[in-house]
C-alpha cells in the first residue's frame, strides 16, 4: 500500500534574548488597573492589517482593553564584576499603559471554546490562543521600551505619566490627623505626549468605591506582537488573582471617565475611535501585599 511522507514540522523558533537580559523577567511588586470595554466590530477591523492575528467575537462584539501598570523589579549587575562596575541601584521602576484588543491567532479561532465575555475574565478560556493585539504601548523606562520592541515586538514608545494610585501609603499633606485619612479606591493615570510633556494624550479617572470584587484568574495572559524577525507571543502570569469588578449595572459613567488632551500622537486618535461613546464594561485590579511595615515611633521615658 502506498504511502505519502509526511512533511516534518517546522520546529517553533525563540527569538534571541538581547544581551544584558535574563529570561523570565520577575517583577517584585506590581500595582495594575485593566478597563475593559466592549465595541462594535467594525471600529477594530483595519487595526488587524498584517498582525497575522484575528480579533475575538464576544456576542457580537469585540473586547478593547487599556490596561495600566507600575512594576518593580530587583536587578543585579552581574557575575563576579569589581565594585567599580556595580549598578548604582538595585531596584528599577517602570510605568507602562497597554491599549490592546483580544485577540488569536488567524485560522485558529475554531479551537478556542465558545465563551462570553465574563468567562474569558474569569479565565474560562484555557487554550490561551486568546491574548492582546497591543496597538500602543507607552513606558517611561527608555530599556523597558527597547526590549518591548526587540524582543517582544511590542509598539511601545517612551514618554512620561502623572498618576494618582491607591496605595498602603496615602498622601497625608494637610491632613490634621490620622483619623481623617480616607482609603482611596479610585485610580488615576494620565498619559502625556512624548514630545510635549505639557500636553497630554489622555486621562483616566477609574473609580471602584462601593463595588465588590471577583476573584478573576485569567493569568496567565497571553500577549502578541510583532518583531523584526517575524510575529512572536509570550505569557504574562501574576501570582494571584484580579480583582475583577462588572459595573455594566452599576453606573459606568460615573467608574471610568476618560478624558483626551490636545496630544496629536496617533494614540489618542486611535482610542477615541474605539471608545467614543462606548461605556467601560468591567474594570480588573491588581496590587502586591506589603512585605513590611515601619511603624509610628514612641518617646523614650526619661530615666
Amino acid at each position: 500500500m502506498p504511502t505519502t511522507a509526511k512533511k516534518p514540522d517546522t520546529p517553533t523558533r525563540l527569538p534571541t534574548v538581547p544581551p544584558g537580559v535574563a529570561m523570565p523577567l520577575h517583577y517584585s511588586s506590581l500595582s495594575s488597573c485593566m478597563v475593559h470595554h466592549l465595541v462594535d466590530p467594525g471600529r477594530i477591523m483595519e487595526l488587524f492589517e498584517g498582525s497575522g492575528l484575528q480579533p475575538a467575537i464576544f456576542g457580537g462584539r469585540a473586547s478593547v482593553c487599556c490596561s495600566f501598570q507600575v512594576n518593580t523589579a530587583f536587578r543585579s549587575a552581574g557575575l563576579n564584576l569589581p565594585p567599580d562596575q556595580w549598578a548604582s541601584s538595585a531596584a528599577g521602576v517602570v510605568q507602562e499603559l497597554e491599549l490592546s484588543i483580544v485577540a488569536c491567532p488567524e485560522g485558529r479561532g475554531g479551537e478556542v471554546p465558545d465563551i462570553t465575555f465574563d468567562q474569558w475574565l474569569m479565565g474560562d478560556e484555557q487554550t490561551k490562543l486568546l491574548g492582546t493585539h497591543r496597538l500602543f504601548v507607552p513606558c517611561d523606562d527608555p530599556a523597558t521600551v527597547a526590549v518591548g520592541k526587540e524582543l517582544f515586538g511590542e509598539p511601545t514608545f517612551r514618554t512620561s505619566f502623572l498618576v494618582n494610585l491607591p496605595s498602603p501609603n496615602p498622601v497625608r499633606d494637610g491632613m490634621a490627623a490620622a483619623a481623617e485619612m480616607e482609603w482611596m479606591q479610585t485610580w488615576g493615570f494620565r498619559v502625556n505626549d512624548p514630545d510635549d510633556p505639557a500636553q497630554f494624550i489622555f486621562t483616566a479617572l477609574v473609580d471602584t468605591t462601593g463595588l465588590t470584587p471577583i476573584p478573576g484568574t485569567i493569568s496567565p495572559v497571553t500577549r502578541y506582537g510583532v518583531s523584526a524577525a517575524g510575529p512572536v507571543r509570550s505569557r504574562w502570569s501574576v501570582a494571584r488573582p484580579f480583582d475583577t469588578f462588572f459595573i455594566a449595572d452599576a453606573g459606568p459613567a460615573d467608574r471610568v471617565q476618560l478624558t483626551y488632551g490636545a496630544s496629536p500622537h496617533p494614540m489618542g486618535i486611535v482610542m477615541r475611535d474605539l471608545l467614543e461613546g462606548t461605556p467601560a464594561y468591567a474594570i480588573q485590579t491588581f496590587q502586591s501585599d506589603p512585605v513590611a511595615v515601619r511603624n509610628r515611633p514612641c518617646f523614650l521615658k526619661p530615666l
